[in-house]
Formats: structure tokens, sequence, C-alpha cells
């Protein structure tokens, strides 16, 4: 009879001690606290039979977002693959999730991780990893509704009750419940002021609200708990960072900056998807940043090649185009041409979204502002195909209001402009582009 994990699903492991360290292992994940795949590599030096614990490990690096952690999921699933006689429905589900992103199969691989959830609720690593691969490729309706699936089956007695509330406030967020996801953000934050993914929903929505005020008080007043040593602290930050933009406080959002999100040549991509995105809303909004662009712009000459997340595309190439990085630009460029005419999931992203949009930015950083209304334009309604939030993505109608306004397109300004206004009061920041514009 198999055993049950921490959280009640079921392992084929038999080791129990072995089975309370992945469970702790798993729990760090929840709060993004280190070091889940240090314990898990330790771990599976140990016992390298453990299934679970080696579909976990394979899952996160299927969720990094990063090209180069590729072929250490492809490893730990060639080894699976060897082992899956082995392994129970739970553990063969995980399996399957990973076979399908291995061959490109993105939103199938996220489907398999909810089809899971239907015969094993309490398999808190499958919500998890399905989560993120619903944030990866912007599906806001499975990111309010993969929670949902599951929140009967957990209770407020359960230690990572928190966790599952934090999921399911992001998700209504996303898909534009907010005074529901405030509610359950707020309930969450309450219960576990630690819960860095339940601050992270409930930072979401206060900015798509334009409660920027209560944001910043928000933020700052519980920053002990969420700004300490998470891989979350740093985006928590950025989103604090977008709250000093809204009210115009250009030089305190750039002291953030430097304080928390100066990249280095060691930074990870998210990190510098936090950089790179703040530093071209400041840079938008006419402040001088400076020469912190090189070293981003660096390390994304490095990843020029990837053609696998747009969302990363995008923030290099607000990096080229800051820099005046023009050979970077053609050659990224050139990557995504030939990548859209793949006959996958990551071709048809790159291909609606990526590319135009890409194109968009190059074109802005040119200042040919006609063509980079037309490309923006153009594709700027498919950009959750390319994933991540719609604060994040945000900065693409930032970019289109910028063009607009700096073509001497008042109308089309204007109207980008009423958009912006619909769901958030004014802000400093939406009055000065309204200057701007007139």
């Amino acid at each position: 009879m198999d055993k049950l994990d921490r959280f009640g699903a079921q392992v084929s492991h038999k080791d129990q001690l072995d089975i309370d360290v992945f469970g702790e292992a798993a729990e760090l994940m929840l709060g993004y606290a280190p070091d889940p795949v240090g314990m898990i590599n330790t771990l599976l030096e140990k016992s390298p039979d453990f299934i679970m614990a080696r579909c976990f490990l394979a899952g996160i690096f299927l969720t990094a977002s990063d090209k180069r952690r590729q072929p250490l999921m492809h490893k730990h699933y060639d080894i699976l693959a060897t082992q899956a006689e082995h392994a129970n429905e739970r553990e063969k589900g995980h399996i399957h999730a990973l076979k399908l992103w291995s061959g490109g199969n993105l939103y199938a691989a996220s489907q398999a991780y909810a089809d899971i959830l239907n015969t094993c609720p309490r398999d808190i690593v499958a919500l998890q990893l399905g989560h993120q691969t619903d944030f990866l490729l912007g599906h806001a309706s499975s990111t309010r509704d993969r929670p949902t699936r599951v929140l009967g089956h957990w209770s407020k007695t359960d230690p990572q009750y928190s966790y599952i509330l934090g999921m399911q406030a992001f998700g209504l967020e996303e898909a534009g419940h907010y005074s529901a996801a405030q509610s359950m953000a707020e309930r969450c934050v309450g219960m576990n002021e630690k819960d860095t993914w339940g601050v992270h929903a409930l930072a979401h929505c206060l900015e798509m609200q334009g409660k920027v005020d209560e944001g910043v008080d928000f933020m700052t007043r519980c920053e002990d708990r969420w700004g300490n040593d998470t891989y979350m602290s740093i985006h928590n930050r950025w989103h604090l960072g977008l709250y000093y933009l809204e009210r115009c406080e250009f030089d305190t959002a750039l002291a953030m900056h430097d304080a928390h999100m100066a990249v280095t040549p060691k930074s990870e991509l998210m990190d510098m998807h936090d950089s790179a995105a703040l530093l071209w809303r400041l840079q938008m909004d006419g402040v001088d940043v400076g020469d912190r662009w090189n070293v981003v712009a660096d390390n994304y000459a490095c990843v020029i090649d990837q053609a696998y997340m747009s969302f990363t595309d995008l923030h290099a190439m607000m990096s080229f185009a800051a820099t005046g990085r023009d050979k970077e630009a053609k050659a990224q460029i050139a990557v995504l041409e030939n990548a859209a005419t793949a006959n996958t999931d990551t071709g048809t992203i790159i291909q609606q979204a990526g590319l135009p949009l890409v194109r968009g930015f190059e074109a802005f950083g040119r200042g040919d502002y006609a063509a980079a209304k037309r490309h923006i334009g153009n594709a700027r309604h498919n950009s959750h195909l390319m994933g991540g939030s719609i604060a994040q993505r945000d900065v693409i109608n930032w970019t289109l209001i910028e063009a607009a306004i700096r073509d001497g397109d008042t109308p089309m300004a204007n109207a980008l402009l009423a958009e912006r206004t619909l769901m958030k009061p004014h802000s400093p920041l939406t009055d000065m582009f309204a200057r701007k514009a007139a």
C-alpha cells in the first residue's frame, strides 16, 4: 500500500524519512523559499528511485521559463521514463506532463497537471506546477479555475491552506474579479503573513483597481515579512515600484531598483525581467537611468537564440532598444522569424504575439513610432499568449500610448488613455500622459 506525503497524496516510495524531506522541500517551494532544489538533489543522491521527488524537481525546471534549464528537465524525465512501471497513478500523471512539455505540447502539459488533480486533489505539487504553467501560458481562466476545483478538499486546519487561497486570489485577479480577489488575498495574508504569493496576489488586486496609496501602505507595512530571502522578494518590490510610478515618484522607484533589482552577470532571467520592465517604464517617463541598461543587455544577449518564452524575448528587446544595440535587435528578430514558422505551440505564440510585439518595441527604440504603433496595435490583444500577468503586460499599453504621443497621434493617445481609466481612477501618471498627449 502506498504511503502518503504530508499533504495527503500517495507516493510509491517506501522510506518515510525520504517522504518527509520531500514534503518539506515542496512546502518551501509553496513559499518560494530557498532551497528546495538543493534539498531534492541531495535526496535523490541518496534515493535515486524516489519517483515523486524526481517529478517535483523536473517540474521546477519545467516551469523555470529559461531554456537553459530544459536539459535538466529532460535529464530527469529520461530517468523517470525508465522508472514509470513502478510509479503510481499520480506519479504517472506527472511523468506524462513532463513528456508533453518535453515534446513542445505546452498547453497539453498544463492540462495534464489539471487531470492529476481530478483524482488526487491533495497533490499540491501538481497544483503549484499547473498554476505556474498557467502563468507562463497566460491562461487567465485556468489560473482562476485550477485552485477552485480542489479548494473544497482542503480546509483552514491544513497548514498549506493559505497557499491555495493565494493561488485562487491571483487567478481571480487575472480573470478580472477584482473585489472577490482582494477579499481572498486579504484572507490568505491574514492567515499567513509570510505567504509571499498571497502578498503578490494582493499587490496585483490593489494595482488593478488603482488603489495606489493603499498598495503602498500595505506593501511597506509588511515588507519585513515578504522582503527577505525568498524568490519572490525582488518581484514583490517590483510591484511596489509600480505604485511609485503611478504616483510619479520616479526617484523613489529608481532607488528601489538600485537597492533590490540591479542586474549582475549572475542574475536569473525572471529578476532581469523586473529590472528591464521598470527601467523601460522610467525611461519612457523621461527619467535618465544612466548606464544601468548595459549589464541587462549584456545578459540578454546570451539568450537571443532561445526563442522559447516570448515574455523573455520582449524584455530582451527592451534592453537592446534602450541601448541602441541594432546588431542584437536584428539577430533576435531573425531568430523569432525562423521560430515562428514551426508548427508547435511555441511557434504559434511567437507568430501571433511575440514577434510582432518585439518588432514594435524595436521600432520604438529606433524612433519609428508609426511602425511601433502598427506592430503593437495589431498584436496587443494577443499579448496574453506570451504569458506573465496583466500588470506585467501593461508595459505594452504604456509603450503604445507613448508611441502615439511621440508620433503626434493625439486621437489615438486619448483613446488609449480612455481605456486605461475604465477600470482605474485617474492617477498622477495617467494625468501626465494626458498632458503630454495634449
